[in-house]
């Protein structure tokens, strides 16, 4: 289909874990059309996540194709928002040399536990911004130079989903400022790649992507691609960003003391920070989104993903609004049954992927809605912990903004409200992460401030009630010691 670049709407796509998403936005940031493709994730070894990027790129290219067309016109400009962590290798002409690895992707964790205690490891972060952890495309390149040596050697350039689709669009390896942040090995003060954590991976930066600011647009596109997409060559597109980052700006939580917090398969909270968090602790990750805006939180592994485990296992005859309903019939505090639901190990604050989840207290009274509930809690808890974070190395919490699949449930809501004691924001959006990214390119085409947009819905707020706060402190109370008093005990078990 050929188009005429002459609707006012911007195409905001977010390259996710498991879909592609294509939302168009006026500047107004009405969505009158959207699109999504899904995709799978294998896991062919444990502790391995991996994609086949062939198929994130035609689910990429459908979204935006299929959004065009109900548009009937090309967009002003086409933004990019991604995922965060993933890393492939590539040959000169962008052909992928191995499967593209997902942030849930753990086979790198032995590098990861050898740095992250180190002299070499606390000088990465807090140059970085990025935790040691193996989500890391940093630590990933370590496993590469180890175990697949022949590859690593003959690889022309090490990158993620993104910057394969930009390639094929304009033919040159680049990556956005906020994705590089996000590798490990970018200073993000100095917005460039970072030479101690290069030498420790064992690349030079001309087997880097060349990084560029978030706001950099892009023209000049391949006619066949171009014409793939449902556009014309002169169609701008935006680098963009990283998928968090633009959450927190597409969520509206852009001032001091208003976090961000979603839910999905995984979960997280955010602020938004004028510079990189001081954290002694290494509990935060601080990501660049411009030179005066920088996105600071701590991301769990273990949000919806936990839910759907415990479903297919004990409960197959369940739904995920039938679980969440029958958890929070239990008592508040799961009469004294407490969840730490590390199943796929944990990112913050611990940064240990080798941890294990834990059911403690367990009694003959306790049934199954109590485990239900306990794990639901301990999921808030997680992120309670996160906001202990935050509010300790940036300024306290006074509101969330909430997103993500959880939100179906004003049940799960209201309990994160109760525990948190802050009002939580629901906003309508379609997608919070292809919208920030909408935002930042009417930004980059100097028609709106994104950084004083309001959301066009008005909030669904909140309100936290103090009826069950006490006992939700005493076990958060308990919940916080759990990692560090099983610690010794999941390295037995490890074997």
């Amino acid at each position: 289909m050929t188009t005429t670049n002459t609707a006012p709407y911007i195409l905001g796509v977010d390259i996710g874990t498991g879909s592609a998403k294509a939302v168009a936005v006026t500047p107004s940031g009405q969505i009158p059309a959207s699109r999504r493709q899904t995709y799978a994730t294998e896991h062919p070894q444990p502790g391995f996540s991996e994609q086949d990027p062939e198929i994130v790129i035609a689910a990429i290219i459908a979204a935006i194709r299929e959004t065009v067309a109900e548009m009937g016109s090309a967009p002003a400009a086409i933004a990019l928002s991604c995922a965060m962590h993933s890393f492939m290798a590539v040959d000169e002409h962008g052909k992928a040399l191995t499967p593209l690895m997902l942030w849930s992707d753990s086979r790198s964790e032995s590098f990861a536990a050898a740095l992250k205690n180190s002299e070499a490891g606390m000088r990465i972060y807090k140059a970085t911004g990025t935790p040691i952890h193996p989500m890391s495309p940093f630590c990933k390149l370590q496993w590469m130079r180890e175990h697949e040596p022949e590859i690593f050697k003959k690889a022309a350039c090490f990158i993620g989903i993104k910057e394969l689709f930009l390639h094929r669009c304009f033919g040159e390896f680049i990556i956005d400022h906020s994705l590089a942040s996000a590798t490990g090995m970018f200073d993000i003060r100095a917005l460039d790649w970072h030479a101690e954590a290069l030498e420790i991976a064992g690349v030079t930066d001309e087997r880097l992507p060349i990084p560029v600011e978030t706001t950099r647009l892009l023209i000049g596109m391949d006619p066949a691609m171009a014409e793939a997409l449902g556009v014309t060559p002169e169609t701008l597109i935006l680098a963009g960003s990283s998928d968090g980052c633009l959450a927190q700006l597409g969520s509206g939580a852009v001032q001091p003391g208003q976090a961000a917090l979603t839910i999905g398969t995984s979960g997280a909270i955010r602020m938004m920070t004028p510079r990189p968090a001081e954290d002694a602790g290494e509990r935060l990750f601080s990501y660049a989104l411009t030179p005066s805006h920088y996105v600071c939180g701590g991301a769990i592994n273990n949000g919806g993903g936990a839910l759907q485990w415990f479903t297919q296992n004990f409960l197959p005859w369940s739904d995920y609004n039938t679980f969440v309903k029958t958890a929070l019939s239990a008592p508040p505090g799961a009469d004294g049954l407490l969840c730490l639901p590390y199943l796929l190990g944990e990112r913050a604050p611990v940064w240990d992927s080798r941890s294990r989840g834990a059911f403690v207290g367990v009694q003959q009274q306790h049934t199954a809605a109590h485990f239900q509930r306990a794990l639901i809690e301990g999921i808030c808890f997680g992120l309670y912990n996160v906001g202990e974070a935050l509010a300790q190395s940036l300024v306290p919490i006074e509101e969330v903004t909430v997103s993500g699949g959880f939100t179906a449930s004003p049940l799960w809501i209201q309990l994160l409200a109760d525990i948190f004691q802050k009002p939580m924001l629901l906003h309508q959006d379609e997608d919070a992460s292809a919208l920030g990214a909408a935002l930042l390119g009417w930004h980059a085409l100097e028609k709106i401030d994104a950084w004083k947009f309001s959301p066009a819905a008005a909030a669904r707020v909140f309100e936290p009630s103090e009826e069950h706060h006490a006992v939700y402190m005493r076990n958060y109370k308990a919940y916080s010691l759990l990692y560090h008093q099983l610690k010794d005990v999941m390295e037995i078990l490890r074997g």
